[in-house]
């Protein structure tokens, strides 16, 4: 027998017994739990006489239509899909195309996307935002005529909660689906460490497409916290609207901090209200922990650990005196393994590793994602059947030390964490290899600081374009924080014993002490 779960259920429990209470507040725009149900049931109502594949794009930034979308969708018994407001047209069309949504939510940042040329390729039904602009045969909110029930839709744990992408090696970005099982798992799991409570007020760094939201917003829905969207101009200054707000909860990259940190944001003690931090998407680096700890002092802090295929995180770590620190990388540990996860470190020919040796980290667990949209043959690479066991194989590497804890120690492939966001360098350079029309075109992460990639280098032996043509072109077909920020012109590249471009030996040109390094730039923090 299937269970049921449908990830608006626990949100409507709270809206039926706490109408009144706050359930989000987005500048000078706020909303009850009673009011965001309301809103959610009409939206509900529209998408449910037309729900053919399920799917419903979510077009839309950090803003209340967008969480109304996701809430209606669910509510509709429908998979939520986040697409990113930073993709390009051209790349918004492809994956249009390939999700045959029935239908599309945006706000007023959404609204502004849908180009006649994007248009074209949406579904019929298009809902908006009441503060958008008009949108051709869209229906804005208040028109919706009805209201879905007070009770969500029914579904059985092996439906699709949602499908979230993230950067690929072929030149597209993979869609990751979820379950509702696998996110039900994964919320009981950590509501057991996070302990909200109502009084929790959640500061909201993470776009929608960035799986990191999909923690924030459906603990605080599920136990009636309240979530408080940070603006772009707010990521600009994250203390003072910690401060502002009364913020209790925080959670972000490590980049964001590192930001605050060279700006000399973080004094000591300036933080109070915070009783819980969480930094995940990147390595936790000591300096970071230990300027944050001194900011805020009454909390605790959390380093997770978790690829989006594992729905969200599969490991955590706790900053404890002295601290578990991973030895000659400087950053924390990232852990025990959740109670539903199994974890093992694999040796190149996949069989597992004692303790203390590096390999590459595998996951087991029934929190694990249904593998990738429309990608079967990626789907069976990473995910493998071992003795009728169902493993995903991360690309991480990393050991587990003599008291069972998991130490991370880089990647296998070319895939790089920046700014919070997942990017394979494959498929940077499959569009500067057809936008410079030569094969001999390479992208390495540099400059490093606190172990942390800062931004994208770009290497080619084209002649026929500069470097400011090249950039224009790939951000016709990329988002820009994918586009790196300089293209170098060689005559030819440097060759491994493999007769492969050598990475190696074009970090080391950039890191000689003749090249210039970019300065940080706090304001492109992209989560």
């Amino acid at each position: 027998m299937r269970k049921n779960f449908n990830i608006a259920v626990d949100f409507s429990e709270i809206a039926r017994k706490n109408p009144e209470k706050l359930a989000i507040k987005a500048g000078k725009f706020e909303i009850s739990f009673g009011d965001l149900a309301v809103l959610a049931r009409k939206i509900a109502s529209a998408l449910q006489p037309n729900l053919n594949t399920k799917r419903v794009g979510i077009l839309g930034s950090r803003s209340i239509p967008a969480y109304a979308g996701i809430l209606g969708a669910a509510w509709a018994g429908a998979t939520y899909v986040p697409l990113n407001m930073k993709w390009p047209a051209e790349r918004l069309i492809t994956l249009l195309n390939d999700l045959e949504l029935d239908a599309l939510i945006v706000d007023a940042s959404g609204a502004k996307l849908l180009t006649p040329e994007v248009l074209e390729h949406a579904p019929e039904l298009i809902l908006r935002s009441d503060d958008a602009a008009e949108v051709p045969g869209s229906i804005a909110f208040s028109e919706i005529p009805g209201v879905a029930p007070e009770t969500p839709a029914v579904l059985t744990e092996d439906e699709l909660g949602y499908i979230v992408f993230t950067s690929g090696s072929t030149g597209m970005p993979k869609g990751v689906m979820v379950s509702c099982g696998s996110l039900k798992r994964y919320l009981d799991e950590t509501e057991k460490w996070m302990g909200l409570t109502q009084a929790d007020r959640i500061a909201e760094a993470h776009d929608i497409t960035f799986d990191l939201s999909i923690h924030n917003m459906f603990l605080a829905w599920r136990e009636g916290s309240s979530l408080h969207l940070m603006t772009a101009l707010d990521m600009m200054a994250p203390q003072a609207f910690i401060r502002k707000h009364d913020i209790t909860v925080w959670m972000s990259v490590p980049t964001i901090v590192n930001n605050m940190r060279r700006a000399n944001k973080l004094s000591g003690g300036l933080l109070p209200t915070l009783r819980l931090s969480i930094f995940c998407g990147e390595p936790l680096a000591m300096p970071t922990v230990d300027a944050w700890a001194s900011a805020a002092p009454n909390s605790t802090i959390e380093n997770i650990y978790g690829p989006t295929e594992c729905t969200v995180v599969c490991t955590r770590q706790r900053l404890t005196n002295p601290p578990l620190i991973t030895p000659k990388r400087g950053i924390l540990a990232i852990g025990q393994a959740y109670e539903n996860f199994e974890i093992a470190i694999c040796g190149e020919d996949g069989a597992p590793l004692p303790d203390g040796e590096t390999g590459e980290i595998a996951l087991a667990s029934p929190q694990l994602s249904n593998g990738y949209f429309k990608a079967p043959e990626q789907t069976d690479k990473a995910f493998r059947m071992i003795d009728g066991k169902r493993w995903y194989y991360t690309g991480d590497l990393g050991y587990r030390d003599e008291n069972g804890i998991l130490h991370h120690m880089g990647r296998t492939d070319n895939q790089v964490k920046m700014k919070g966001n997942r990017i394979e360098l494959e498929e940077v350079e499959t569009h500067l290899r057809r936008v410079c029309n030569t094969e001999l075109a390479t992208v390495v992460a540099w400059p490093f600081i606190d172990g942390t990639p800062q931004g994208l280098v770009g290497f080619t032996t084209a002649k026929d374009k500069d470097e400011a043509t090249i950039r224009k072109e790939m951000m016709a077909t990329l988002p820009e924080y994918m586009v790196p920020s300089r293209i170098l012109l060689r005559d030819e590249m440097p060759r491994n014993i493999n007769d492969k471009i050598d990475r190696k030996a074009l970090l080391a040109e950039l890191n000689a002490p003749t090249m210039e390094t970019p300065s940080a730039e706090p304001e492109k923090v992209l989560v």
